[in-house]
This record gives C-alpha cells, sequence and structure tokens, in this order.
C-alpha cells in the first residue's frame, strides 16, 4: 500500500493521505485564547455534564482548563485559520525549523488528532472529499437543525 492509498480519520469521516494533506485546520472560534512570549494560551470552557449542572447550583465550579502551547505548537495554532492546507502548514515547519516534510507530516497527524479531540479544531475538507460524503455532512445538518427546533 503506498503512502497515498493509507487511510486517516478526520471527524469519523474516512479520507486518503492526500485528502488529509489538502485539509484545512481552523481554531474553534468559540475559544478565548490570547498569546505573549511564553506561547498561545487557550482557555477551554467546562463540558457541561449532568453532574457539572446538578453541583454547580450548589457549588461554584469552574472546571475551565487552560492549555499553553509550546513554540511549535503556537507557530501551527496561528496557521490554523482555514485557509492554510496541512501540507502548507508543513511546509512552514520545514521552513521555519528545518523540519523535514514527512516528519513534520506525522507531527501534524498526531498534533491534530489531539487538538480535534480536545474540540480546540475543526476541518475544512477538500471539495471531492465533501463530495464523496455529502450525504452524511447533509444528514448530520439535519439532525442539528432538528435539536435546535426541540
Amino acid at each position: 500500500m503506498s503512502r497515498h492509498q493509507l487511510k486517516k480519520t478526520i471527524k469519523g469521516i474516512q479520507v486518503s493521505n492526500d485528502e488529509f494533506l489538502k485539509a484545512k485546520p481552523v481554531r474553534n472560534l468559540g475559544l478565548e485564547w490570547t498569546e505573549d512570549e511564553k506561547g498561545v494560551h487557550v482557555k477551554i470552557p467546562p463540558k457541561k455534564t449532568l453532574l457539572f449542572k446538578i453541583f454547580s447550583k450548589f457549588l461554584p465550579l469552574t472546571r475551565e482548563t487552560r492549555v499553553l502551547l509550546d513554540e511549535q505548537g503556537s507557530f501551527i495554532w496561528n496557521l490554523c485559520d482555514g485557509k492554510n492546507s496541512i501540507k502548507t502548514i508543513a511546509e512552514s515547519l520545514n521552513k521555519r525549523y528545518n523540519m523535514p516534510i514527512s516528519h513534520a507530516e506525522a507531527a501534524l497527524d498526531v498534533y491534530f488528532i489531539q487538538l480535534s479531540k480536545q474540540g480546540l479544531v475543526g476541518f475544512v475538507l477538500p471539495e471531492s472529499t465533501r463530495k464523496r460524503y455529502k450525504r452524511q455532512f447533509r444528514s448530520s445538518t439535519e439532525m442539528e437543525k432538528e435539536k435546535r427546533r426541540a
């Protein structure tokens, strides 16, 4: 199996390696973040679980998490604007840190999985992927609309 045939998963959608590299990460617009000499500080709001809701009525709970991204993480975070593809970000890592492209791509794979699981980034998928999964996107959009109506 060639490198281009390997399958990756972005938010539950299987994509080829080429499609993964064409995806454009975008920061979660609902998050607050600041940047200083230490790096990027991202504030992650608490998850509103049932227990959290119950106890927060009686106790002052915040449970907010703050994440400090290191120099490379901050560099990548600033490129997650929905305009830069993962391939472009890998090339930027190569130029700035003299990191081989293949190493940068592998590191970004792992890094974006972590950021995605925490809800810090989403992805703009390539047109070919969106067309292939059009039904899945439509049904999830319809489900969101039904939730809002209820």
